[in-house]
């Protein structure tokens, strides 16, 4: 299994109508550092559902340090093309810290939310069987899963092979609204494996650093790295944005 790393680099606000796009300044800095080869395209989906506090999982939290939180349940649904086979639910249950002991905001992690338990992740053949899923959660789970205005789709991305990279990059747009939300970026060593996590995570943060792009997330080694879920929890990590 290759090792992975997932960027997201958010929309500013535009100032004129002429501004360069997020999106079109990531491909010209792909295309200006690196000698690319195109290999294709590739699409994605996602949706986005918040728990309730009928799950029993929505409730404030306090740690050893005082610090106050809300435990939040997500559950997301996301279907990449390049894994045509499968589209998958994934839980997350996050703590977004609210105030320390002194009554003073709580310093939060660059996602809004601090890392907790490993999400879950369940594999669902595509096609009608995960349409279903995700009509019985809207239809049947409302108590229990509140569905956000976050479906975000990636309809025409573009796949480069770099030497022993490949890279899969493609604007986010919200669906309906097809409101440009940021543009998205998976970076894939093919010459490393799971064994070794720590030279893969150093060799991708290099060749993304080549591209100096400011204000990007980055989700390489998220909780449960190391099994064969890690790339679907990078990349609902990377998509489950600030709402």
């Amino acid at each position: 299994m290759a090792i992975t790393g997932v960027y997201f680099l958010p929309t500013v606000p535009s100032v004129t109508s002429t501004d360069v796009s997020s999106f079109q300044i990531a491909l010209a800095g792909l295309k200006s550092q690196y000698n690319i080869s195109p290999l294709g395209r590739w699409t994605l989906d996602h949706h986005l559902f918040r728990g309730t506090p009928l799950d029993g999982v929505a409730n404030e939290t306090s740690s050893e340090d005082g610090t106050k939180g809300q435990a939040i349940r997500y559950l997301q649904m996301l279907h990449i093309s390049t894994r045509p086979r499968y589209s998958y639910a994934v839980t997350t249950t996050t703590s977004v810290p609210s105030q320390t002991r002194a009554g003073t905001p709580a310093t939060s992690s660059s996602g809004g939310e601090s890392a907790g338990e490993p999400s879950k992740v369940f594999s669902i053949p595509s096609g009608p069987q995960s349409e279903d899923f995700i009509h019985l959660i809207v239809a049947r789970m409302g108590p229990l899963w509140m569905p956000l205005r976050q479906v975000l789709q990636v309809s025409n991305g573009q796949v480069f092979e770099i030497g022993d990279f490949l890279i899969r990059i493609g604007e986010v747009r919200q669906g309906g609204t097809q409101q440009v939300r940021g543009t998205i970026c998976e970076i894939e060593w093919t010459s490393g494996d799971e064994s070794d996590w720590v030279t893969g995570e150093e060799v991708i943060k290099s060749f993304w650093a080549a591209l100096d792009m400011k204000g990007t997330r980055e989700y390489i080694k998220v909780p449960g790295t190391g099994d064969e879920f890690s790339n679907i929890r990078q990349w609902c990590g990377a998509l489950r944005l600030r709402l």
